[in-house]
């Protein structure tokens, strides 16, 4: 895992299976790409959002050129955030614009709070990260 970029996501090598996995799944409704990925994440080749929710979706951005071979497996560069906002208006002005004009980063225990009620409203599993907010 790699923590030299911004502080509201995380990269890390996945297996190249991952982004068909997700472009799969983008078939079948679960998520959706998103349109000018390159702008907020330079180097990118593609970028898919989960859209089960109306906020705190999982985004699978992937760096398919930036490649490392671990353990034999040639690996993908793949960067891992949760936006507030599943409408692309709303996270533009009220979570892209507004940090950028605060100098905020979208806030990992608000987003957590938010993915909790909305799989709470949607009766899916119970959201519990292998993590604990301090």
């Amino acid at each position: 895992m790699d923590r030299t970029g911004a502080a509201d996501r995380f990269s890390a090598w996945a297996d190249p299976a991952l982004l068909i996995q997700v472009k799969q799944s983008a078939l079948k409704g679960l998520f959706a790409r998103e349109a000018g990925f390159g702008v907020f994440h330079p180097g990118a080749t593609d970028s898919f959002k989960q859209v089960q929710f109306g906020e705190a979706n999982v985004q699978f951005t992937f760096h398919a050129n930036d490649t490392k071979e671990i353990e034999g497996l040639n690996c993908i560069k793949m960067e891992l955030d949760i936006d507030y906002f599943k409408d692309i208006g709303a996270h533009a002005i009220l979570e892209v614009i507004t940090n950028g004009l605060s100098g905020n980063l979208t806030d990992p225990r608000q987003v957590y709070v938010l993915r909790w009620m909305a799989g709470r409203n949607a009766g899916v599993a119970p959201f519990e990260p292998p993590y604990v907010l301090g």
